[in-house]
């Protein structure tokens, strides 16, 4: 059975940032001055509705250092699937292309 967004737990979201600050390879550790709820919304809004090139470009570049490990699952207080959001997040922005 395949997982969607309905499976990710978004209406819990917090947007505290833990699934990106705690990423355990660190990669999010400079966001160029984007603060991590910016960045959780901007994923979570892309998720949900898709890519919009040109106005999610920043979204999509920071995005592109998640490798999808999962580790970001077992950081959330909240209780979200980080990890499947940011996976239909990167597919929603391949479509968009």
């Amino acid at each position: 059975m395949a997982l969607g967004i309905k499976d990710v737990g978004l209406e819990k979201c917090i947007y505290c940032g833990a699934c990106f600050r705690y990423c355990i390879l660190g990669v999010y550790s400079d966001l160029d001055g984007m603060e991590l709820k910016s960045l959780v919304s901007g994923v979570t809004r892309i998720a949900r509705k898709g890519y919009r090139s040109g106005r999610d470009d920043r979204i999509k570049e920071l995005l592109e250092r998640c490798t999808l490990q999962g580790y970001c699952d077992k950081v959330c207080p909240a209780m979200v699937k980080p990890f499947l959001r940011n996976e239909i997040a990167k597919k929603r922005i391949k479509e968009g292309e």
